[in-house]
This record gives C-alpha cells, sequence and structure tokens, in this order.
C-alpha cells in the first residue's frame, strides 16, 4: 500500500495514495477511480508503476476525501475542478489514468486543460451517461426529490468488515474477494457502537440532476489531443456497448483502443492487472 497524501484545495481537502518510483523519474501519473471505490482501485496496478512518482486520490465524498457540504451533489464537472486544481500545483504535466468515472472525469480534464496532461489512459470507460434533452425535467426531479429527503446519519450498518466485503463482491459490478477487500479496507469506518458502515457520502446514490446529450461528449472528445489509450474489458460495462465505443472512439484525435480480458476491475483483480499493466506501462514508455 502506497503512502497517505493530501491536497489541500482552495474549496476542499483531497485525500490519496502515493508511490514513489525506485529511482529518480520526472514522470508523474494520477489516477482517479470509478464511482464509489476509492484509491485503493490502483492498489495492484502500482507496483507495475515504480518508474514513475504514481498518485491515486480518493474523489470528494470517497475514501479518506471531504464531503461535498450538505445540500450539494455530486457533478462530473465538481470532480473536474478538483483535478485541474491538483495539477495546478505541480508546473509539470503529468499522464492520467481514469477508471470508470474516473475515466469520464479524465477526459474532460484533457479536453480543458490540454498544457496540464502529458496523455489521457482510460480503462473501461468511454466517456459521460448522456441523456437528452426531453428527459432533463424528470432527472432534474427526481434528484432533486431525492436531496430533499436525504437525512446524513441514516447509514447503512453492518456487524463486521467481511459483511461488507461480501456486499461489495456482489454490488453494482462482481468482484473478487481480495479485489473487494482492498477497496473495504479504505472505504469503510468503524462506528462508536462497534459496528461498521461505508465512509463514502451517501449522496453519491443519488441519481445526477442533470446529465449532457451526445454532441456535447462528442465535442469534449474531439477537444483532447495528446495521446490516449483506451482499454476496455471483455466482461466489463461495455460488453453490449461496441456502437457507443466505436462512434465515440471515432471523436479522438489520437486514440489506441484495445479489449482485454477481464471485468470492469481488471485493473485491480489479481488474474487481469499485469495484462493491463502491461498496456499502460508500453504506451507511457513509447510516448
Amino acid at each position: 500500500m502506497g503512502n497517505d497524501i493530501v491536497y489541500r484545495l482552495a474549496h476542499t481537502e483531497i485525500a490519496g495514495l502515493q508511490w514513489l518510483p525506485q529511482k529518480t523519474s520526472e514522470l508523474k501519473v494520477l489516477s482517479l477511480h470509478g464511482w464509489l471505490d476509492n484509491a485503493a482501485s490502483f492498489s495492484n496496478l502500482s507496483p507495475y508503476l515504480m518508474d514513475y512518482t504514481h498518485i491515486a486520490v480518493d474523489h470528494a465524498g470517497h475514501g479518506l476525501s471531504k464531503h461535498r457540504p450538505i445540500g450539494s451533489f455530486y457533478h462530473l464537472w465538481d470532480y473536474v475542478l478538483d483535478v485541474v486544481s491538483i495539477l495546478n500545483q505541480s508546473s509539470q504535466p503529468c499522464w492520467l489514468i481514469g477508471h470508470s468515472m474516473g475515466g469520464s472525469v479524465a477526459m474532460l480534464v484533457a479536453a480543458i486543460v490540454p498544457d496540464k496532461v502529458r496523455g489521457l489512459i482510460v480503462l473501461d470507460s468511454m466517456g459521460p451517461v448522456v441523456s437528452s434533452p426531453a428527459d432533463r425535467v424528470v432527472t432534474l426531479q427526481r434528484a432533486v426529490q431525492k436531496m430533499v429527503k436525504h437525512r446524513p446519519d441514516h447509514n447503512t450498518k453492518y456487524q463486521t468488515q467481511d459483511d461488507m466485503v461480501l456486499a461489495r463482491m456482489n454490488g453494482f459490478t462482481s468482484l473478487s474477494k481480495s479485489a473487494a477487500k482492498l477497496l473495504v479496507e479504505r472505504g469503510s469506518k468503524q462506528t462508536s457502537e462497534g459496528d461498521w458502515t461505508w465512509r463514502h457520502d451517501g449522496k453519491l446514490s443519488f441519481p445526477s440532476p442533470y446529465r449532457m446529450d451526445e454532441a456535447s461528449v462528442e465535442a469534449f472528445l474531439q477537444g483532447i489531443k495528446c495521446p490516449s489509450l483506451v482499454l476496455m474489458a471483455k466482461e466489463g460495462i461495455y460488453t453490449e456497448g461496441d456502437d457507443i465505443v466505436s462512434s465515440r472512439a471515432a471523436q479522438f484525435s489520437w486514440l489506441k483502443l484495445k479489449w482485454l480480458e477481464g471485468n470492469h476491475h481488471f485493473h485491480l483483480e489479481p488474474d487481469t492487472v499485469s495484462a493491463v499493466a502491461a498496456e499502460v506501462q508500453y504506451f507511457i514508455d513509447q510516448n
């Protein structure tokens, strides 16, 4: 496991894990995890990246990072502000690795601050989820109804961390026990009563109040000018999404796209992480 690190930004504090290279290197890699994950998502990938300074952040509301204030949503562009603020603390551009939701954030960041992003690597993601303008009234209505009913102290409690591991293994996407354990260890806390609960902000489960349309996403993808690698998982969340993957891939000016064996967390699973790491290492070294 890496060393804990905290970024004190003007508007919040973002925690993360840092792995330093065995030899001095100017190359920096910043990794962004997916929805309801945390920086430990990159714990099994990091040993393969020891030629670079590697930092994985906990997005706001996840892991050890601060939650957004009561009444605040978690928009993609809020995460973009966090990441750009972190990048602005260094004069050097860095490589961005983004998994799932983190991949969407990384794409938006690469488009709006090209001078800060040396290259982009996206893991089982092809950009933000979209909706049509006709859906936006209902979407906002549902999100606001959830927010006004929110009670911060109503958290699901578990008797043991093992119970949480089991729940995470059978969550939105399936995970092996060893992969789930890494995420749970960083993403859970023990209460004063002795039971366990999640660290992440309960508001993260609320529906998004606003989603871009496809034309907007394509405009951001067309704005990405750095070398870009997209690795898709054959048993991931785009198994039935060949059309969206192909159409969005065509919007990049500089893209290598490859499908690899594994599930949505193929960068974390012990059986598939080495293949993902080999592609990541080769792409960084060649560019």
